[in-house]
């Protein structure tokens, strides 16, 4: 099956997100993805407002969280919040990508230690399908409570590539979303998913990753070095290990890259383009076509 390419939303709080949705459509795109902040001072918009825009004016496309931190939020929140979105797209249209966060992602601003973050969010992953289905749900140290309306849940992809992230993927998960890993990285993570959800008695996890881009429509040798750089940045890593993970070139350049990620098994790949939005999601379009040649259906 041919990998699924989708792109993240713009971070900018002066984008129109209604029209960067328009604009992926007709990239023919077949996803587009959002993450989730809580950042003190950094002007992000809400991952999931943002989303349910992105879905408001959008209906062939899917869309979904990389990632989505349920432990920021009371666990009850958090599920009404996934069900009513699950709801207004139809059911199946979401991909849940769930993640824990790290130190930074505003722990304090809530009150919640962000030591708990793991025990947090297994708790919340234990608790969502019956939440999600409308039974009742004990809460810890707390009451019984059933949600309506009932939804189906929507796939779950889990984050992370700590070992405590792989066992929750292999127990939880429908699939693992991968970030900052290469083919020949996430073939050695995929085999260890396999024998952790076999232990589980569960299927092997399916496989989606978050890719870095930069994207240009002629050759420019020095575009990689500077993706790496900016990358290296803004993640805190060294620029060597940032070369790894940065797929930068032309639409074939791009498309030759991510048809490795295909060969190691990845279904759905989340792009977040360097530079120009608009600009990367056109190209974006034409990496698509290249690996997929298929016509996404028309919205009406």
């Amino acid at each position: 099956m041919p990998v699924e390419i989708g792109i993240f939303l713009p971070d900018a709080v002066d984008t129109e997100i209604r029209e960067a949705a328009y604009h992926a459509v007709d990239a023919e795109l077949d996803s587009i993805w959002t993450g989730d902040h809580l950042a003190n001072g950094v002007p992000v918009l809400d991952g999931m407002l943002t989303l349910a825009t992105a879905a408001a004016v959008t209906e062939c496309v899917d869309i979904g969280f990389a990632v989505f931190l349920p432990a920021l939020r009371p666990h009850v929140c958090a599920a009404k919040q996934i069900a009513t979105l699950q709801h207004l797209t139809g059911g199946d249209r979401l991909h849940l990508g769930i993640g824990v966060g790290d130190h930074e992602s505003g722990w304090d601003s809530v009150g919640i230690d962000p030591t708990t973050r793991g025990r947090r969010t297994d708790e919340f992953l234990q608790l969502l399908p019956s939440l999600l289905s409308g039974e009742p749900a004990a809460l810890p140290h707390g009451p019984v409570v059933r949600l309506a309306p009932a939804v189906a849940a929507p796939p779950l992809w889990i984050g992370g590539s700590s070992p405590a992230a792989l066992r929750r993927a292999a127990r939880f998960g429908d699939g693992w979303f991968a970030d900052l890993h290469t083919p020949a990285e996430l073939r050695v993570k995929a085999a260890r998913l396999r024998e952790l959800a076999a232990a589980q008695g569960r299927a092997a996890p399916r496989l989606a990753t978050v890719i870095q881009a930069g994207l240009t429509e002629r050759p420019d040798p020095g575009l990689a070095e500077r993706c790496a750089g900016r990358l290296a940045a803004t993640f805190g890593i060294p620029v060597d290990a940032a070369r790894r993970y940065v797929v930068a070139g032309t639409p074939a350049q791009v498309a030759e890259r991510l048809a490795d990620y295909a060969a190691a098994g990845v279904e759905k790949v989340a792009v977040a383009v360097d530079g120009d939005w608009h600009r990367g999601c056109d190209l974006l379009g034409q990496v698509r076509q290249i690996l997929n040649p298929t016509p996404r259906p028309k919205c009406p």
